[in-house]
């Protein structure tokens, strides 16, 4: 007889007993992965065979349907209170090329993963990719269709394909008095951090950005 972990990987997306075995196990510990208090990935969504262990989701993180969570490599972390809307796209693993060798052939041999993680308090719009590797920083915000492959820096806003920083949430004196509300005083993102962030990534590249935003 199928184990329910069986059956989540093997039953038709969207059918009942597919909705009742993600319910089911997305709220409770797993023996590698994990689903915090409050939190959820709404089906129909669908998981890579193993894929489940490696996914760890913090409190109150809501992700939403139609979601393919491709885990083969390396793990998903998603910490506390995200929110994602319907279509989000992660791919943790990578496939690499052989001298010599049809793809096909190298690809299983080959296989490379990188963990994807999302911070807290990030928000990502509908139809966004995730690929191998990529960090979300704490309080971002991923524009509608956009396809991250670098790094986001904290309380950025990226759109876009590939995902491109387009300004911020807040700045650098709204993060610190955001921060102080919401975290205790050791985890807060430095002054020095955000200003060089803020320098780096929006007033170094207004010229740019206006050109993208056209």
């Amino acid at each position: 007889m199928k184990s329910l972990r069986d059956i989540i990987m093997s039953c038709s997306v969207g059918s009942a007993l597919h909705t009742i075995a993600y319910r089911y196990f997305l709220r409770k510990k797993l023996p590698k992965g994990h689903c915090g208090k409050g939190s959820f990935i709404r089906p129909p969504s669908w998981i890579n065979k193993g894929g489940l262990e490696k996914i760890y989701i913090g409190d109150d993180s809501h992700i939403s349907c139609d979601c393919v969570l491709f885990c083969t490599g390396g793990n998903l972390i998603i910490k506390n209170h995200v929110a994602i809307s319907v279509g989000l796209t992660v791919v943790t693993g990578n496939h690499l090329r052989s001298v010599g060798m049809w793809f096909t052939e190298s690809e299983a041999k080959f296989n490379e993963g990188k963990d994807v993680v999302v911070e807290d308090d990030v928000w990502i719009a509908s139809n966004v990719t995730l690929l191998s590797g990529v960090h979300i920083g704490r309080g971002a915000t991923i524009g509608a269709g956009a396809v991250c492959t670098k790094n986001i820096p904290p309380y950025a806003i990226a759109m876009g394909n590939p995902a491109k920083v387009v300004g911020f949430n807040y700045t650098p004196e709204q993060i610190i008095e955001h921060e102080k509300m919401l975290y205790p005083e050791e985890e807060r993102l430095p002054m020095e951090l955000l200003q060089k962030n803020h320098k780096k990534y929006l007033i170094d590249r207004a010229a740019e950005i206006k050109m993208f935003l056209k």
